[in-house]
């Protein structure tokens, strides 16, 4: 973590292409991610992300790709009114060809305003739980995990 945001670094034992797809395309993101994704996958696209749980927010996360260029990297931008500004930051996503597989660096940068600080303890706890479920996914049970 560093003081602008939040850093996590994973590696998988799927090649690059599968895990770009597993973080950009809403097929796959609603496998590990969320309950119901919309997702035009370019940059400027919109991207639509749905929980159902009763603990989660009813309002949709809703961003837009800033960056995306499979199947090295990505970012997007969004929120709802349940944040400061309806703004939860910046998320990107750079990925790298490993011997592995592939390793993931996810940075989640929050905005300049006050108010994120219970924000950022509950993502410093959910992003690292997000990537297991990830791994889960990429890489089917019996299989060695890197």
């Amino acid at each position: 973590m560093s003081d602008a945001g939040l850093r996590f670094v994973a590696t998988f034992a799927a090649p690059a292409e599968r895990v770009f797809a597993a973080l950009t395309e809403a097929r796959h993101l609603e496998r590990w991610f969320c309950d119901a994704c919309e997702c035009e996958p370019r940059p400027g696209g919109r991207l639509v992300l749905r929980w159902s749980r009763a603990e989660s927010s009813a309002e949709p996360f809703e961003a837009h790709w800033l960056e995306f260029a499979p199947p090295l990297s990505a970012a997007y931008q969004g929120g709802h009114a349940g944040y400061p500004n309806g703004d939860a930051g910046t998320v990107g996503f750079t990925l790298a060809r490993a011997a592995l597989g592939t390793r993931l660096e996810v940075r989640h940068e929050l905005p300049s305003a006050g108010g994120y600080a219970a924000q950022r303890r509950a993502w410093s706890e959910a992003w690292p739980r997000a990537l297991a479920r990830l791994t889960g996914y990429l890489v089917p049970a019996g299989e060695p995990r890197p």
